[in-house]
């Protein structure tokens, strides 16, 4: 029990600036003995684009407007406003 105790305790001194940086971060910490593993919740929010099938391109080969060419969408983020080719209001 005593080398287990002790491995614990080196394996938390070794990682407590990195600990401590991802727990500002928000990011969730999976502890072992001998590692830690980081991960931000946030990509809990990306799911595959439906509009393009998660392929980034438009059906006329173009970037596909919901994902923004990436195949992806972040559930955490507002709809995209369509924009207009050239701003308005202005001369051509």
């Amino acid at each position: 029990m005593r080398i287990v105790a002790r491995l614990w305790r080196i394996s938390e001194a070794a990682f407590a600036e990195v600990d401590a940086f991802a727990w500002v971060q928000g990011w969730q910490i999976t502890r072992t003995w001998h590692t830690h593993t980081y991960r931000d919740r946030r990509f809990d929010a990306l799911i595959s684009c439906r509009a393009c099938a998660a392929t980034g391109r438009s059906p006329t080969d173009r970037p596909c407007e919901e994902c923004r060419g990436t195949g992806r969408v972040n559930l955490m983020e507002p709809p995209i406003t369509r924009r207009p080719e050239q701003p308005s209001g202005g001369r051509p």
